[in-house]
């Protein structure tokens, strides 16, 4: 179940630093308004789990509600370019942490110069042909790898992460410009 499968993802807090999991800072929201459906399966060493993603994101904000395959609503979340407000199943464990998923998500879709404007001095993010790397302190946090690249928006991603210990695949169902 669908359910399960959260608490593994970046969401989960590392056991070294439990108390203050290390959060990439949230950039900007950025036009143009669109409508956006993803499949997303995540996949840990003994175990693999999907939901459906439907974001709404436009220069002003960004929206997200997950959904399991059968349609039940297990989180949504909006960020305003300030605050991120979220409203998850009292079915998912407090650790699930609604900021991690806004700071997947613009790692792998942002401009990497607006995601730089943002990173401490101890971070860099590297980009390379269908490739994105987060180094924070000298050490490999997370590669992008853009299996079916487009200008616009990938259709195809895996987003590794090596201090969680998951890897994402996004797959990109429908999207839609969307009238602001």
């Amino acid at each position: 179940m669908f359910l399960l499968w959260l608490p593994g993802c970046v969401l989960m807090q590392p056991v070294q630093d439990a108390a203050k999991p290390e959060l990439m800072p949230i950039a900007q929201p950025l036009g143009p308004a669109r409508r956006i459906v993803q499949q997303i399966n995540a996949v840990w060493a003994d175990r693999q789990e999907s939901l459906l993603a439907v974001l709404e994101l436009d220069a002003r904000h960004i929206a997200m509600a997950g959904l399991s395959n059968d349609g039940l609503s297990l989180f949504n979340l909006t960020y305003d370019g300030n605050t991120v407000v979220s409203d998850k199943s009292p079915l998912l464990p407090e650790s699930v942490n609604p900021e991690f998923i806004i700071t997947d998500l613009q790692l792998v879709y942002w401009p990497i110069a607006e995601l730089q404007k943002k990173l401490p001095v101890e971070w860099r993010l590297e980009a390379a042909r269908n490739k994105r790397i987060l180094i924070v302190r000298n050490k490999k946090q997370v590669e992008v790898n853009y299996l079916s690249p487009d200008p616009v928006w990938p259709k195809a991603v895996e987003l590794v992460n090596f201090q969680y210990n998951y890897r994402l695949y996004i797959k990109t169902i429908s999207y839609d410009l969307i009238p602001e």
